[in-house]
């Protein structure tokens, strides 16, 4: 089955994922050994279906799989798959399974595990609420097969199965039901890796699974052969950025992720350490709460949005320009989707008309918690950069610094917040973008942009997608949705040895190893 992507899009972004990382030096990889892997924290939870943070997929992709994964230039391909069929009417899916493929618990993956899975990922999950609002069943055809059926078309089925933010992983059906309405309890899945033990702020480990069962086809992006070559894999929260480079310089760990883009220069020369600059844009944000507090007023999201010099922001933030760009398109330029549809709104750096669209909407002076932690320090700095601004525009801003895990937590009480610090990795369709989600904290739910929304994922036509999107994005900036300061490239370190590591969508690290 082949996708629609652009192939345009498909070629710039297999140039752009294959740069991402310095070639590693030949040599055959090698089993065995423990790999130490320092994250920005503690995850908020392990339970992937729950949650849009990166760091939660950043561990669990190792443990558990879906139907689909995304290949190295952002196509959909198959991964507990083995085939699929449309129909004419875009309205029934049927799915067919590897067979053979087990669970850490020796328990052959079935269709009733798979149903279970995804209506579980409809009910719980943002991005599985929108896709299920038009789904009608998921049904076991047999014992290898099921079939998702549709109200209406829906053209990105395949690809929203495969994205890798709050995947739409398979659990043992077993472990749904025991889950209930609550979170997963036991991490059960079919991936190279087998959860071991969670130790909140020590590790989270993971063992090589010894009956995985790969695919065959070669390795790309987070499709094809999987090698598990390490004996055990541990993920250490290490909310220090300093402290996480100077574990990677004295070989603490393998692997530090996030780490301040500062840090380049000085890393360049020590041979201990091999600094992995990303040429992938992420999006950063003040995310606004468009439910509830001062925030739900549009006109005081327009005047956060009018009051900041988000170049100020981006360079006090990132430094070297090579690290941040401004940008208003939310898709990345170069691809298909990219427009500047609303960049009136962008950048306009004017405290006078801020100050006045406060005055019309009858602002006093009510504090603006603002939700921000340092173990991410691009969040945290940015925050601490507009506060001064948008406080001479007439705002009371209150920083709130915490963990990221209780960051997670929080955001989704809208009566917790009314500004939390975010960024977003690359999607392969502004469908995918979060924030434009009424499902997710931030709640933008503009009618508008729901039935755009809807006709984007109705549509395949390039330029009728293409020309509702630039209609969308200028909605997001006129409304103040949320407010996007830029894009930005972040900074990642390993270790000389570490080998074939790579970073598609989230940190792999299977079929990498360590080497001499």
């Amino acid at each position: 089955m082949r996708s629609r992507s652009d192939p345009v899009l498909r070629v710039l972004l297999l140039a752009v994922l294959l740069t991402a990382v310095p070639p590693a030096p030949a040599q055959e990889a090698q089993h065995g050994g423990v790999l130490r892997v320092a994250l920005i924290g503690e995850p908020p939870t392990l339970d992937q279906h729950w949650t849009t943070a990166h760091i939660v997929g950043n561990i669990m992709h190792h443990v558990t799989e879906g139907l689909f994964a995304l290949n190295g230039d952002l196509a959909p391909r198959p991964m507990l798959a083995d085939r699929w069929f449309i129909a004419a009417d875009r309205r029934l899916y049927r799915i067919g399974l590897r067979q053979g493929v087990r669970f850490h618990s020796g328990k052959e993956l079935t269709s009733e595990d798979v149903v279970a899975s995804l209506e579980r990922w409809g009910r719980v999950a943002s991005f599985g609420q929108i896709m299920f609002a038009n789904v009608t069943a998921v049904v076991a055809v047999d014992r290898y097969t099921i079939e998702v059926k549709l109200r209406e078309p829906y053209g990105l089925l395949v690809e929203q199965l495969a994205f890798p933010t709050q995947a739409a992983v398979i659990f043992p059906k077993e472990v749904v039901d025991e889950a209930a309405g609550g979170m997963i309890k036991r991490f059960i899945g079919t991936g190279p890796y087998r959860f071991v033990e969670h130790l909140p702020d020590r590790h989270i480990r993971l063992d090589r699974f010894e009956g995985y069962q790969s695919r065959v086809e070669a390795p790309d992006g987070a499709t094809g052969r999987k090698r598990a070559f390490f004996d055990r894999i541990y993920f250490l929260p290490v909310p220090d950025a300093a402290v996480r480079v100077a574990g990677v310089q004295r070989g603490d760990y393998e692997f530090a992720e996030n780490i301040p883009t500062d840090e380049q220069s000085r890393l360049q020369h020590h041979r201990g350490v091999v600094a992995i600059p990303g040429t992938v844009p992420w999006r950063l944000y003040a995310i606004l709460n468009n439910r509830r507090g001062p925030m739900a007023e549009t006109k005081i999201r327009k005047a956060f949005q009018t009051a900041l010099d988000y170049r100020a922001i981006l360079q006090g933030t990132f430094g070297s320009e090579g690290f941040w760009r401004l940008e208003p398109s939310l898709m990345p330029k170069g691809t298909p989707m990219w427009t500047e549809a609303g960049k009136e709104h962008y950048n306009r750096n004017d405290p006078a008309r801020a100050q006045r669209l406060l005055a019309e909407a009858g602002y006093r002076g009510e504090p603006i918690r603002w939700l921000t932690t340092m173990e991410f320090p691009h969040l945290g700095i940015s925050a601490q950069i507009a506060k001064p601004a948008l406080e001479r525009a007439g705002f009371t801003i209150e920083l709130q610094f915490t963990d990221w895990a209780t960051l997670v937590q929080r955001r989704v009480r809208p009566e917790l917040w009314d500004v939390f610090s975010a960024q977003g990795g690359f999607v392969p369709d502004p469908t995918f973008l979060v924030e434009l989600q009424p499902t997710w904290p931030g709640w933008f739910d503009h009618p508008d942009m729901r039935a755009m929304l809807t006709l984007l994922r109705r549509h395949g036509r390039p330029s009728v997608r293409s020309a509702i999107w630039q209609r969308a994005q200028a909605t997001w900036y006129e409304a103040a949705g949320s407010v996007k300061f830029g894009d930005f490239f972040p900074l990642h370190v390993r270790r000389p040895e570490l080998q074939g590591y790579t970073f598609p969508h989230h940190h792999v690290f299977w079929n990498a190893w360590l080497g001499r």
